[in-house]
């Protein structure tokens, strides 16, 4: 490779990065980091921030309806929310579970009615010998 200025030939050609350049370099790729950062660490935990109260069961023909509210406690929207009926018998044997996928979003600090149908449930469950336990089991949230 040949000087432009003088003609001589140059055998090593070295690129290095300065101090001033190592100043603007290295923030940038810290602020690359910072969404990855957010996204492993800060993000929400469904089971706190959403809770279901008001939960009400009724028998329609041979299906069960879950009906309840879930509470928003926290200033986040969470979306594609599962919500999950577990039946146990008197003895606490496990029995039966449905989910329903809910699609509507419930933003923060808010509430939000759901419904689980159950086509096919338990015998006891429609006689109201058994009680669901309803919870909520996944949820998404933005970490931004």
């Amino acid at each position: 490779m040949k000087c432009s200025n003088c003609g001589a030939e140059m055998s090593n050609l070295n690129m290095t990065w300065g101090r001033k350049q190592m100043w603007f370099i290295i923030p940038a790729m810290l602020l690359g980091f910072l969404p990855l950062v957010k996204m492993s660490f800060f993000k929400g935990d469904v089971t706190k921030d959403l809770k279901i109260s008001e939960i009400q069961t009724r028998v329609s023909g041979r299906s069960l309806e879950i009906v309840g509210l879930i509470t928003n406690s926290s200033s986040r929207e969470w979306s594609g929310i599962t919500v999950e009926a577990e039946f146990f018998d008197a003895s606490g044997n496990f029995v039966d579970e449905a989910s329903e996928y809910m699609r509507s979003d419930i933003a923060g600090n808010s509430k939000e009615h759901f419904k689980v149908v159950i086509t096919s449930p338990p015998e006891a469950a429609l006689s109201g010998a058994i009680k669901p336990s309803v919870k909520i089991s996944g949820g998404h949230t933005s970490p931004f």
